[in-house]
């Protein structure tokens, strides 16, 4: 009987599919307890724990989407900000037209400032939200309407802020010389294929019951995660053919 270690085309592997996938080996490779595989097991053992160091990280930087959707959010009441002044432009009403010719000026002076980097535009709009609630311009701003805009960009700026605070804190705590998942992934994949050689090797040169059930686990847990892409792959198969019949 021609007994080997399934393929298994690990690098297409999910990062949490990935990780459970070389924690379960590194365990029943340990279990086994194969003298020809215990310089490879060591190895491993040490890039497994590297990658769960590097998986949490990438976890944490989930910080980034929610920096992007803040940033969006307070955008967007600068934006209802500026369209509150320059609709007073057209007011009848001549002090509210001259309300919104003020805050204008400030507004210009200040710049388009949203689209700078998160640190000046932070600066800038702790200034800005000063100047508009000053003694100058806290009058227009009432007759303008823009007093609960400038509170809400407040507010989405505090809330921006304090995420962007934490992803910077944890990036400047991570150890020194820590390397990226995908770096990681990478070279665990090489010592993986290492294994799996010479699992098959000792299969051919010398088979044994432990050789046997250790290839045998080792399948088992291969068998499970080609399912799980399988059924991956025809989901999303199917949800690209739903988007063509809706084109169509």
């Amino acid at each position: 009987m021609n007994n080997k270690v399934k393929g298994l085309k690990i690098q297409a592997l999910q990062n949490h599919e990935h990780f459970g996938f070389v924690s379960e080996l590194k365990l029943v490779l340990e279990q086994a307890n194969i003298d020809e595989l215990a310089k490879l097991l060591e190895q491993f053992s040490l890039l497994v724990e590297e990658e769960n160091r590097a998986f949490e990280r990438t976890a944490k930087s989930s910080h980034t989407k929610t920096l992007s959707m803040l940033d969006k959010e307070s955008g967007n009441y600068y934006r209802g900000l500026l369209a509150c002044v320059n609709s007073a432009k057209y007011s009848p009403v001549k002090e509210e037209k001259e309300a919104a010719d003020l805050l204008l000026i400030l507004i210009k002076s200040y710049g388009y400032f949203i689209s700078e980097s998160y640190e000046s535009q932070h600066s800038k709009t702790v200034n800005f939200i000063q100047d508009m609630r000053s003694e100058k311009y806290k009058k227009a701003s009432e007759l303008v309407g823009t007093v609960r805009w400038v509170d809400w960009f407040e507010k989405a700026n505090q809330n921006f802020m304090e995420v962007y605070r934490t992803r910077r804190d944890e990036k400047a705590s991570s150890k020194a010389g820590t390397r990226p998942l995908k770096s990681v992934r990478k070279e665990i994949d090489e010592v993986y294929r290492n294994i799996v050689n010479h699992l098959n090797a000792l299969n051919v040169l010398k088979p044994s019951n432990e050789i046997i059930q250790l290839t045998s686990r080792i399948n088992v847990l291969i068998d499970r995660l080609s399912a799980t892409m399988a059924s991956r792959s025809t989901r999303a198969k199917k949800k690209d053919d739903d988007s063509k019949k809706q084109v169509s």
